[in-house]
């Protein structure tokens, strides 16, 4: 690429996080090593099993990434302009490990095999920048999540610094040898009795020692073109994800001690209006944050950018001129409607026991059936017990008159079984919401005061939730948590809390998406209006004369190509 054209491009590499930390001057080198590809839609840059020959950075259009998988050809995910692929197969010296097919006309920078590997050695910063989206691809292919959105696409999958992992396995492997020491010494005087004591205590260290790993293994920090991401898990006690969308991130900033800056990790500490999601002895921290930044950066300039397409629509459509599209945004999928088709009983059963309902626009939640059980759990036994009475004393099984069993358990029963009913319809009664536009927290006492709690959709700034206990991460039900300003929205004890977060994620998109467009469409007209009278002025006769003459026609564009590389060099403007 000529130096003349290769500013072109500085500000699309300046904003990849691959090249953070190199200044202009060593970006504008890396941009004169890259040539410039142009594909029409619906063309096969390179196949999977292919031998690597070029790294490829997308400045304009999108790619579709797909593997084979058990013989079928799967998408993997869509790539749009800023990121970057090709350059597995030429650090590892693999084959290409997916194929990229154009799904637009695209414009790509490649960079050779050669080029590429002269830069890496010239500037290791950048294959550092690399080992994070290496590293992330690689936990992809292992892992499923299966709670991304079908637009959805990762950046970022990592856990905490292995250092972690050897510090919390230091304590027990130490614990091991000191065992194993004492045993010897003990085996010494009594090898029986040694290895008696020492099995036991040796099968509890280990089994620690796996415990350990396992938790380190479970706890992930992920970044998508959506949202930032804390997912953490405590086997059999607690499971937590944290997220904010990146709309409403205001900062993010790296914090390390003198072990992490030797070690690269540390913490990188994400601040949204009133929340912080906090990525602790996260490796790459450094790395990581300009990732967190480049796609922060690119949901404003997306936002910026389809707004100003959609301007444009409007004031063609004021001035008599055809709008070349309106932008469509991108809007979440509802959730899925409750099937209607299943038998009377089913329906019958499940609007007793139902934990999550849709009627119209509005879904529905409970609290999971444990929550019944433990308030119906007594009273039920009682019952049982009281019908096994008189079933074992109509058969003489008690030696008591089946009369007056009956009437005793009649007697104690009623008010046991009204107490049951009460404490059903209790749980019954508390239900939490999700609308189009607002959640509620819905709590009833039977017989008595209704206190309905209620906050808008746009107000809520976090979302997370947690299953504490040994029974939630079993029976799958916990908490849902939705911070609104400084009050925190708890739903208690729900059926499948990460659904639960889904719903609510989806419809504060939904609700987002729906008040900006409006809002949006609102200002475009107003500014329209005023450019609609504006041109109709500017046309209007002058007094005494004749009309002003029509507005020169818009530039057509004509296309210079350098004829040796038989690529696009530049875009000249010319009038008709």
């Amino acid at each position: 690429m000529e130096p003349e054209q290769s500013g072109v491009y500085l500000d699309r590499l300046k904003a990849i996080h691959l090249f953070k930390g190199l200044d202009d001057e060593q970006i504008l080198e890396v941009a004169r090593h890259l040539d410039v590809e142009t594909h029409p839609a619906d063309t096969v840059i390179f196949e999977e099993g292919a031998s690597g020959d070029s790294f490829y950075i997308i400045h304009r259009g999108q790619v579709n990434v797909t593997r084979k998988i058990k013989g079928e050809d799967q998408q993997i995910s869509a790539l749009v302009p800023g990121d970057y692929f090709g350059e597995l197969s030429l650090i590892r010296g693999q084959p290409r490990s997916a194929t990229i097919t154009s799904l637009t006309e695209v414009e790509l920078l490649r960079l050779s095999k050669e080029d590429f590997g002269e830069l890496l050695e010239r500037y290791p910063q950048i294959k550092l920048n690399l080992s994070v989206t290496q590293e992330s691809r690689e936990l992809l292919r292992k892992l499923k999540f299966d709670w991304f959105d079908e637009d959805e696409v990762p950046y970022l999958i990592a856990r905490r610094h292995k250092f972690v992992l050897v510090r919390s396995l230091a304590p027990p492997l130490l614990g091991a040898l000191a065992l194993l020491v004492a045993a010897a010494v003990m085996a010494f005087y009594n090898f029986w009795i040694g290895l008696w004591i020492w099995v036991p205590l040796a099968l509890a260290d280990a089994a620690i020692v796996v415990w350990l790993y396992i938790d380190w293994t479970n706890d992930f920090y992920i970044v998508t073109n959506q949202r930032v991401v804390w997912l953490e898990k405590i086997i059999a006690l607690y499971e937590s994800r944290q997220e904010a969308p990146l709309r409403t991130v205001l900062s993010v900033s790296v914090q390390t001690d003198p072990v992490g800056r030797v070690l690269d990790y540390g913490d990188v500490v994400i601040r949204t209006y009133t929340s912080t999601i906090l990525f602790g002895s996260a490796p790459h921290p450094d790395q990581t944050a300009a990732l967190v930044e480049e796609h922060w950066g690119r949901t404003r300039t997306h936002q910026q950018e389809t707004e100003q397409e959609a301007m444009k629509d409007a004031v063609r459509v004021k001035i008599g001129r055809k709008a070349k599209g309106e932008a469509q945004a991108v809007r979440p999928s509802a959730p899925p409607a409750e099937e209607e088709s299943a038998p009377a009983f089913r329906r019958a059963l499940r609007r007793i026991l139902q934990v999550r309902f849709e009627a119209g626009n509005v879904v529905t939640y409970r609290k999971h059936w444990y929550v019944l059980f433990k308030a119906i759990g007594l009273q039920s036994a009682i019952l049982l017990l009281l019908f096994g009475a008189v079933v074992a004393s109509g058969v003489g099984l008690l030696g008591l008159p089946w009369i007056t069993v009956l009437l005793a358990s009649i007697v104690v029963g009623i008010p046991v079984g009204l107490w049951w009913l009460y404490n059903y319809i209790d749980w019954r009664n508390d239900i939490y919401q999700v609308t189009p536009d607002q959640i509620v927290d819905l709590r009833k006492k039977p017989l008595a005061t209704e206190v309905r709690l209620a906050a808008p959709l746009e107000n809520i700034l976090s979302l997370e939730y947690d299953r504490l206990g040994i029974l939630g991460p079993l029976l799958n039900f916990g908490n849902v948590i939705a911070t609104v300003g400084v009050t925190r929205f708890i739903f208690e004890g729900v059926y499948d809390p990460v659904g639960v977060q889904q719903d609510v994620y989806r419809r504060i998109e939904m609700d987002r998406v729906r008040k900006a467009e409006a809002e949006a469409a609102k200002r475009r007209d107003e500014i329209a209006e005023w450019l609609g009278v504006y041109h109709a002025v500017a046309n209007e006769p002058a007094e005494g004369g004749s009309a002003p003459p029509p507005p020169a026609p818009e530039p057509a564009i004509k296309l210079d190509f350098d004829e040796e590389a038989g690529t696009e060099d530049r875009f000249d403007y010319e009038y008709p």
